[in-house]
């Protein structure tokens, strides 16, 4: 089961680099968000920071994928916005939005996790601190931190020696909450 659970665990942190600072993606191309005229709308009229004086709000991020790479984020409060979160190494990712970028770095401060080998089924959970840099375009001088909550569900084979070593899903959700400044 130890070998198994690691296995999985490995693959799932290769396939899916879970991160701290991205998080539920509500996308208009996505099924659900798409057959609702209210989400549309609300994502289609997102608007961006405000060039004027100073704003500082609590940002929401959320971030759902099945892989790793690439993956749709969106962000209310501060400004709304529909983009990407680009994951790279060390523990940093980027936020592309329309009209600019900024950077997210991030530490896991606490990890939960638990494998079923009857189901062949696992979940992990992540929760830890972030902050917010590197900002361009109309997110240029962003700046802030905050908390995040990551899950992860592994799902494995049944073999007839019990579970594969490899998943053959991965579905990662991570919410994120903090003041962001925006100049």
């Amino acid at each position: 089961m130890r070998k198994t659970l690691a296995a999985l665990i490995g693959a799932a942190a290769t396939a899916t680099m879970i991160t701290g600072a991205g998080v539920a993606a509500a996308s208009a191309g996505h099924p659900a968000v798409a057959s609702h005229p209210a989400a549309v709308s609300h994502l289609a009229g997102a608007h961006p920071a405000s060039m004027h004086a100073a704003v500082t709000r609590t940002e929401h991020f959320q971030d759902v994928s099945a892989t790793s790479g690439k993956t749709p984020v969106a962000a209310y409060g501060a400004f709304n916005a529909s983009g990407t979160d680009v994951q790279g190494n060390r523990n940093t990712d980027t936020f592309t939005f329309p009209g600019g970028s900024f950077v997210i770095k991030h530490k896991v401060t606490r990890t939960r996790q638990h494998f079923s080998t009857t189901n062949c089924a696992g979940k992990i959970r992540q929760s830890g601190r972030y902050k917010l840099s590197d900002g361009t375009g109309k997110y240029a001088g962003i700046s802030g931190s905050g908390h995040f909550v990551s899950r992860v569900l592994l799902v494995a084979r049944h073999t007839a020696k019990g579970c594969s070593g490899a998943p053959v899903a991965v579905q990662v959700i991570i919410r994120a909450h903090g003041p962001v400044t925006l100049p």
